[in-house]
């Protein structure tokens, strides 16, 4: 193969390369009205129990636990959070010294779950 015929191979394998490392670094597409939607409707049936209709913490069975819930509203602890983190959390659920949140991943879809992450992220101010 020559220079000429090789040239416009690596050309393409680069480019190709450069799309594959640049795609996990690209910004994720605003979430839809819809999907914002959903959310707060999940979020109101499966989470204000313990984490309250504004995400402080402070649903009706919040009493029964060990401790304070994060505040959800709270910029300062979600900007720590990925949405991935959130979105395994809701999914397994999680234990700690407080309490276990249940996981909601047999009861809702992956789709219903970033709905919920979408919402959460609007909760923080």
């Amino acid at each position: 193969m020559n220079m000429r015929t090789l040239l416009p191979v690596v050309g393409v394998i680069a480019l190709g390369f450069s799309i594959t490392v640049n795609a996990g670094q690209a910004k994720p597409a605003a979430p839809t009205q819809a999907s914002l939607d959903n959310g707060a409707a999940l979020f109101k049936r499966q989470c204000v129990m313990c984490h309250g209709a504004a995400g402080l913490g402070d649903g009706p069975a919040a009493k029964n636990l060990k401790g304070k819930l994060p505040s959800l509203a709270d910029k300062a602890f979600t900007s720590k959070l990925t949405d991935a983190q959130i979105h395994q959390a809701i999914s397994e659920g999680k234990k700690t010294d407080i309490g276990n949140m249940p996981a909601l991943g047999k009861r809702l879809m992956p789709e219903e779950i970033t709905d919920i992450v979408n919402f959460v992220r609007t909760l923080a101010k």
